[in-house]
């Protein structure tokens, strides 16, 4: 979780106060005057309650930044978001029926209610039951250099799982736990944001994750929320000290952190390199990746799959070398909001970066951004699901 400055939280409030006006008009107008009245002093009631409530949890007394325990605030953005799809649509449908007469105006009006309860359920669905839910997707990848025994390699990518935000609940960490078992990779690789912020998130989850990782290779990189940047810390002794924490979780969880190094795998005469970095993405997410030492000591004209979890790393610098075949990112999360239906992908995270989701190639590079098992700033998932995503690494020869 995040703060905000208090500029951005006065705009935000007079934006919310406008579209509590505007959607308050809409729906007064669609109803029967009978009705006008109760309907209105609930509206203007269940308005300043979230308006209260948002001064309370995220400007004075409480800050995002001063807790430790995000399940309050959690619950609160999903109210709030619901709120405000549910206001969009009437505050538009106000807008549009001041260029209709009088006596349609009700229709438009009407119009906005019906759409504002057709969205505003999809966002309940997703705050109730769309965060569970769980998506395999398999894709397989060909390569020249691919080393002949690496040829059917079965790569299983976690991602994202956030578990502060899990609410206790391990419903969704079973189902990965059951469909890992049934994939039965041959590598498990993970690709950062663990925890929120605080290593007390990991609390009661080593068993599952132990099940996951039993028997198997399994490689970990940190994600940008696993540093604790996103709260106010007593000292600088009890960041590191936690910091510390999550670091040596990796390990008793059953993975193996690789934190701007590499590691060689090993197939009988064959080998490959998995190369992990730390953070590396567009301000104000940190920027701790050093490519180059994680490099060093591997050999040209070998095969590499780098974990860096922000694609934006391999927008901006992967994808120009020659030398990393593969990279397997995180971080968007898809926003948790769109479609990923029958090969067709889409998602408002577009809006703000190419590689949101999904595979892309430039040259002979390739990278594929997971969208992450678990949520983030808001506990939702519409048309989004969590994602296990296997990689299938095949050989093609070349004449």
């Amino acid at each position: 979780m995040r703060s905000f400055p208090i500029l951005l939280l006065v705009i935000f409030l007079l934006i919310y106060s406008f579209l509590c006006y505007i959607s308050f008009k809409s729906v007064v107008g669609s109803v029967s005057t009978a009705n006008k009245r109760k309907v209105g002093w609930l509206i203007i009631i269940l308005s300043i309650v979230i308006i209260v409530s948002f001064v309370f949890l995220y400007i004075w007394p409480f800050n995002a930044r001063n807790t430790k325990n995000y399940s309050v605030h959690l619950i609160y953005n999903a109210i709030l978001s619901i709120d405000f799809v549910f206001k969009i649509p009437l505050s538009l449908s106000f807008l549009l029926g001041s260029f209709f007469p009088t006596k349609k105006k009700p229709v438009i009006y009407m119009m906005g209610l019906l759409l504002s309860v057709a969205l505003s359920s999809s966002v309940v669905y997703g705050a109730l039951f769309g965060r569970n839910d769980l998506v395999v997707n398999n894709i397989e990848l060909e390569y020249p250099n691919l080393p002949k025994n690496y040829h059917e390699f079965k790569i299983l990518q976690l991602s994202d799982t956030h578990l502060g935000n899990f609410f206790n609940s391990k419903k969704l960490m079973h189902k990965v736990k059951e469909e890992t078992d049934r994939i039965n990779p041959d590598l498990i690789l993970f690709t950062g944001d663990l925890v929120n912020n605080f290593s007390s998130e990991l609390d009661g989850w080593e068993a599952i994750f132990q099940e996951i990782n039993k028997n198997r290779e399994s490689y970990s990189i940190l994600g940008n929320h696993d540093y604790g940047n996103y709260t106010n810390w007593k000292s600088e002794i009890d960041k590191a000290e936690n910091f510390k924490q999550i670091i040596s979780s990796h390990q008793t969880l059953g993975f193996i952190l690789i934190n701007n190094n590499h590691v060689k795998l090993k197939l009988g005469t064959d080998s490959l390199y998995i190369i992990g970095v730390e953070n590396w993405g567009h301000p104000p997410f940190p920027q701790y990746a050093n490519l180059e030492q994680a490099m060093k000591g591997i050999p040209e004209n070998t095969f590499k799959i780098l974990l860096s979890h922000d694609p934006a790393h391999w927008e901006q610098i992967i994808k120009f070398r020659n030398d990393i075949g593969l990279t397997l990112s995180g971080h968007t999360h898809g926003m948790q909001w769109g479609i990923k239906k029958a090969g067709f992908t889409f998602s408002l995270s577009y809006l703000t970066r190419e590689n949101w989701g999904g595979l892309y190639k430039y040259g002979s590079s390739q990278l594929y951004v997971n969208t992450g098992i678990g949520t983030v700033g808001i506990p939702w998932r519409i048309n989004m699901p969590g994602e296990l995503t296997v990689i299938t690494l095949k050989r093609i020869e070349v004449d």
